[in-house]
Parts: C-alpha cells; sequence; structure tokens
C-alpha cells in the first residue's frame, strides 16, 4: 500500500485540537492530505494552530466549540460537512482530568468530567454518525486512557469517564459496523507534553520523586509524547486498519503489561 498521503480526499473533524495529542494529530492529519477541521474552546490556541498548519498538504480550518453543548457540537459537524462534502472520521479527543479519590472529588467536578468527557464523545457521534453514513462509512476514534481499562491512585472520577469511553466504543462498533462505521480507541499511558502530564506536576509535592515514580511504571522506561498517539491514531483512521473495530489500543510503553 501507498503510504504517501495516506489521508489524501478525506475530511476529518478532530476535537480537543488547541493542545497535546489533538494538536500532534490535527497537524499529522494534515500533513497526510486531509482537510482537518480542528476544534476546541480555546480560540488563541486554535488561531495559532492554523497559521501553522498552513504550509501542509491539506487544508486545516478551526472551528470554536464547546463538545458538551448539544447545539455548538451539531453546528460543529454541520458546518465541516457542508463546506467539505461530507465527513469521513472523527477523532474524539477532547478531555479533561481531575484527582482524587470518590471521596475527595466533588459533585461539581464529577459532573465536569463527566460532560467532557463522556458526554462529549456521545454529542460528537451522535451527529457524526448521520454525516459518515451518507459517505457509506467512516472512521471514528475516540481518545480513552490507560486509567480508562486499569485503575489508578486518586483518579475515580476520570478513571469512570474514560473507562466509559471504552465501553461506548465497544457499543458503538457492534451499532455501526454494518454501515461500514469502524469505532476504536486509543488508550494513552502518561504523555508528558499533555495538559493532564503538566496539572500533575505542578500538583506533586515531590516533583522528582514523582517523575521516577512514573518512569518506573512504563516498561520502556520513560513518557510518551503527543506524536506518538497521534501516529496510532492515524492508523485506526486510515484504511492500513481497514479490519478493525471495536479495540482499545494502549499506547502506554507497557504499562498495561506491569
Amino acid at each position: 500500500m501507498d503510504q504517501s498521503l495516506r489521508l489524501k480526499g478525506k475530511v476529518a473533524i478532530i476535537t480537543g485540537a488547541s493542545s497535546g495529542i489533538g494538536r500532534a494529530t490535527s497537524l499529522l492529519f494534515a500533513r497526510e492530505g486531509a482537510t482537518v477541521v480542528a476544534s476546541s474552546n480555546r480560540p488563541e490556541e486554535l488561531a495559532a494552530l492554523e497559521r501553522e498548519a498552513a504550509a501542509l498538504a491539506g487544508p486545516l480550518v478551526v472551528i470554536e466549540a464547546d463538545v458538551t453543548s448539544e447545539e455548538q457540537v451539531a453546528r460543529l459537524v454541520r458546518t465541516a460537512a457542508e463546506r467539505f462534502g461530507g465527513l469521513d472520521i472523527l477523532v474524539n479527543n477532547a478531555g479533561i482530568v481531575s484527582f482524587g479519590t470518590v471521596t475527595e472529588t466533588s459533585l461539581e467536578d464529577w459532573q465536569r468530567l463527566v460532560d467532557v468527557n463522556l458526554r462529549g464523545v456521545f454529542l460528537c457521534s451522535k451527529y457524526a454518525v448521520p454525516e459518515l453514513r451518507r459517505r457509506g462509512g467512516g472512521a471514528i476514534v475516540n481518545v480513552s486512557s490507560i486509567n480508562g481499562i486499569r485503575g489508578n491512585h486518586r483518579l475515580a472520577a476520570y478513571a469512570a469517564t474514560k473507562g466509559g469511553v471504552v465501553a461506548l466504543t465497544y457499543a458503538m462498533a457492534i451499532d455501526h459496523a454494518a454501515e461500514g462505521i469502524r469505532v476504536n480507541c486509543v488508550c494513552p499511558a502518561t504523555i508528558e507534553d499533555t495538559g493532564q502530564a503538566a496539572l500533575a506536576w505542578e500538583l506533586a509535592e515531590d516533583k522528582q520523586a514523582w517523575r521516577r515514580y512514573l518512569l518506573e511504571k512504563h516498561p520502556l522506561g520513560r513518557l510518551g509524547r503527543s506524536e506518538e498517539v497521534a501516529r496510532a491514531i492515524l492508523f485506526l483512521a486510515s484504511e492500513e486498519s481497514s479490519f478493525l473495530t471495536g479495540v482499545a489500543l494502549p499506547v502506554d510503553g507497557g504499562r498495561s503489561i506491569r
């Protein structure tokens, strides 16, 4: 298979595109020839992304949207499909983190994570699936977390929502397989150039001990980079994974086997 411009002619929506994994995925998809609709609720960072992508193979446009708002999600999907003639790929990447056990987590924080991490995936998929169906099929890639398939300390709400993303991935894969819509997810471990990692670092009392702890949890002996997760997302979104659906793919430096 010719691997040059693997997404040429494809239209992709990527949420949470202004930083970290979403930003890396947006740039990679554009390099691979896709028309990228990059979305987040951070307009200044989206503008910087648009400028950086100007010289890439595929066009990249930005649309500000809050994935917790049904009205804004519907507008995002409708605008992308109308402007570019349809939709082939959805990457549900928008997400946030909060640290705490169930007793430490406030109801407000719990609901905030459910709204962004799970409701956002539901809403974007709800409006994207009809557009993918009109194209005769397509791919949805959800960004979960290793914490969605394994427990971890003081991440009760985050793990619950990311576990919900994995379960939703499985359910959608079954529901839409006959329509040619493949639904998979990636489950990254600690990715050092993300907002979640930065927040964990900021909250750590003994930063060197925290970093040693993280490195010991990953058999490869290092943390991941957003670009590495983006390459896994590209694989699941492209025809290279044409016989894969309902997969939760750890991108974790071996953490899930330790």
